[in-house]
């Protein structure tokens, strides 16, 4: 199985046998609620689920309590599937977490469109009588889902940046797991520059420690590192954001489930002790950049 094309395209397939979806476009009928991933978070050992009853957590990151214990699952599953496969367990759960968070994406498509279909036929219901004079009251969701793919794509583009540097920096890998697509930061507004460059301007979680911020940024220049080939002459592909810091806060709600040290510590004094409950903290987790890749 040394075709990566190949491999990745078994990882699929065997995503739609253990959720038991005919095709790509099948819906997903077995999705933990909230109340089973809460009380499994809480501290069960047990795994979240079996490879006849796969279920994951497709409205949370990979790095949650439930989902790891499910990648772990897929990966078991995976190679008792394919026993000549030559992959490691590591990669399977690597290959796994990679089409998980493209099924994340998916699943959003269809609950956004089941929504706005709801929301169709309730408007119609109560007065609209030509479908042609109907205007979605979800129209600002498009606007949510263009947000939600740009913070996917950062996502996946520092986490193959870690990937990259794994030898050297092995901590970034678990950072960026750990936050999922929902903990990237998001670029609020932007505006041209001259000679195609975009500035991109971040918003800033209040709640997010600067080590972790820093270890982020640090993954950005490797990035634009590894994108100009060390001299400034930029590789194939699109013209890579110039994102920058901004005063602007983000008033969206933290993240739960993560490494305490992953928290500001004003962030984390300001709370009561149900918020600190809430958070569901972690151990801590190694942060610290290597002088190597800080200089």
């Amino acid at each position: 199985m040394s075709n990566s094309r190949n491999y990745q395209k078994l990882i699929r397939e065997h995503a739609l046998a253990l959720m038991k979806r005919e095709n790509k476009h099948s819906p997903f009928t077995n999705v933990p609620n909230r109340a089973e991933v809460i009380s499994y978070t809480k501290g069960t050992q047990r795994p979240c689920c079996t490879a006849d009853n796969f279920r994951v957590d497709l409205s949370d990151t990979p790095a949650s309590a439930w989902n790891t214990s499910a990648s772990h699952v897929f990966a078991a599953s995976f190679r008792d599937a394919h026993p000549g496969c030559d992959r490691s367990l590591k990669a399977i759960f690597d290959a796994w977490v990679v089409h998980f968070n493209y099924l994340r994406q998916v699943y959003a498509k269809q609950q956004m469109v089941a929504r706005e279909e709801q929301a169709r036929v309730l408007d119609l219901a109560s007065g609209y009588t030509n479908e042609r004079d109907y205007k979605s009251p979800l129209a600002g969701i498009h606007s949510v889902h263009r947000r939600r793919e740009c913070k996917l794509q950062l996502y996946n583009r520092r986490l193959r940046t870690a990937h990259c540097h794994l030898g050297s920096y092995p901590s970034a890998v678990n950072v960026v797991q750990q936050l999922g697509p929902t903990g990237m930061s998001s670029d609020e507004s932007e505006h041209d520059v001259g000679h195609g460059e975009r500035i991109y301007h971040i918003t800033h979680k209040a709640w997010l420690s600067a080590a972790v911020t820093d270890t982020l940024r640090v993954l950005d220049k490797l990035h634009l590192r590894m994108r100009y080939q060390e001299q400034w002459n930029a590789t194939a592909g699109a013209w890579p954001h110039l994102r920058m810091p901004s005063s602007q806060v983000s008033n969206r709600k933290p993240l739960s489930g993560l490494p305490k040290n992953f928290y500001a510590q004003d962030y984390l004094s300001s709370l009561t002790s149900e918020g600190l409950d809430d958070l569901l903290l972690q151990e801590d987790m190694p942060l610290d950049i290597p002088q190597a890749i800080a200089a």
